[in-house]
């Protein structure tokens, strides 16, 4: 068995967010894949697997974690209980093998909830981004209010002979 630890990403931070997964539980992980996105003070960053095996995580998406914490194991594909199969499969999917805590609809990261205290933006606004995690560019990207698409080229038709600028048609 080996250990997925988070390592030291920022000398600044004491703990960071597990973002999310990118592995699924009981999954088969080759060495050097990314397995998870961890959140600092000032980046996201790539958790990655030093190890090939079978993935069973430690804690869930939207908890905080701190450097040398172990997060996942992995168990050598050998060593691995075979998948379940016939009509009882579908029970066994729905039956957890390990603890775990169900993360709330919207994950929201630290960074992220510290923008939006300091511009009094409440959860149900960010709604409107249509995402199940929230970083803190997302709120940034809220704040700067909504992207207008640049004009085609064929929306831009009549111009003005007075000031000699173009003026959209629509």
């Amino acid at each position: 068995m080996a250990d997925i630890r988070i390592p030291r990403l920022n000398t600044n931070d004491a703990s960071y967010v597990l973002v999310e997964w990118l592995v699924d539980d009981g999954a088969t992980v080759q060495s050097g894949a990314t397995v998870a996105t961890v959140e600092t003070s000032k980046a996201l960053e790539d958790l990655v697997s030093e190890h090939t095996g079978v993935l069973s995580r430690r804690l869930p998406a939207g908890a905080d974690c701190r450097p040398g914490q172990v997060v996942a194991v992995l168990t050598p594909p050998s060593q691995a209980p075979p998948p379940v199969a016939g009509p009882d499969r579908e029970e066994a999917d729905r039956t957890p093998q390990a603890p775990r805590v169900v993360p709330a609809a919207l994950v929201i990261t630290e960074p992220a909830r510290a923008l939006m205290r300091e511009h009094g933006i409440d959860e149900q606004d960010l709604a409107t981004l249509g995402r199940a995690l929230i970083r803190r560019s997302d709120v940034a990207a809220l704040l700067a209010g909504p992207v207008v698409p640049p004009l085609d080229a064929a929306e831009v038709t009549a111009v003005s002979r007075e000031d000699g600028h173009a003026r959209p048609t629509r």
